[in-house]
């Protein structure tokens, strides 16, 4: 049995350019032969994936910029959080698992920006606290978990699901390439087009809208508080 591989991982501890002096930037990059999905565990900061056409390898980068957790939190502690955590990027069973690892428990004490690039086959899944996420060009599956922030997906294909407490949803992808659309809203509106054809949306307490197509993936979105726009060109 293949046990956790940590591949061709180049990890940088120093401040980028132009950025404060006590954040810190880590970096990995892995061949993307073998990878089949990206599971991301984020905690608070914005996540941003590009799908790069013939990209060979997967590139990671990640800000650090700490915080404070309260009134009585020192600035300090933070930033010694920040020098002591690292970048775990590990691969079993298809599936290349990223986070930052902090150390000395899962206290984190630090904002977390992501910036990955990636081939277009290959899936994502997303477990996020609070902050905005960005994600354009994957052409496979994406399942988004998130707490807080808002949701920007431009896919060419591949099922899509999003479930989000707070923060609003948008989805663009091709209408033919899914076979259906659903969304729905606790508290907000749901805006949905297809080819042009604004699809009815209704209910009395929160909002729903659904949209059957030709094609093979299925979009799914849910939100408690916030707005869902999809667009099916």
């Amino acid at each position: 049995m293949r046990h956790l591989i940590l591949a061709s991982i180049l990890v940088a501890g120093c401040a980028a350019p132009g950025v404060a002096a006590d954040t810190r930037t880590l970096s990995g990059a892995v061949p993307a032969e073998g990878v089949e999905a990206i599971a991301l565990d984020s905690s608070i900061g914005d996540v941003e994936i590009r799908a790069v056409e013939g990209a060979r390898e997967i590139t990671v980068e990640v800000l650090l910029t700490p915080r404070r957790g309260g009134f009585f939190s020192s600035k300090k502690r933070a930033e010694q959080d920040v020098e002591a955590a690292s970048l775990s990027i590990k691969l079993s069973g298809g599936t290349l698992a990223l986070h930052v690892a902090p150390k000395g428990g899962d206290d984190r004490r630090f904002e977390e920006d992501w910036r990955i690039e990636l081939p277009p086959t290959v899936a994502l899944e997303l477990d996020h606290g609070v902050g905005d996420i960005d994600i354009r060009g994957p052409a496979s599956r994406i399942e988004v978990d998130a707490g807080v922030g808002d949701v920007r997906i431009e896919a060419g294909a591949g099922d899509i699901a999003v479930d989000i407490g707070v923060g609003d949803v948008l989805v663009r992808a091709p209408a033919a390439a899914y076979a259906s659309a659903e969304a729905s809203c606790g508290v907000g509106d749901v805006r949905m087009t297809a080819a042009g054809e604004r699809v009815e949306s209704g209910g009395f307490v929160g909002t729903s809208a659904s949209w059957k197509g030709l094609g093979g993936g299925r979009i799914e979105v849910s939100a408690g508080v916030g707005d869902a726009v999809i667009t099916l060109d």
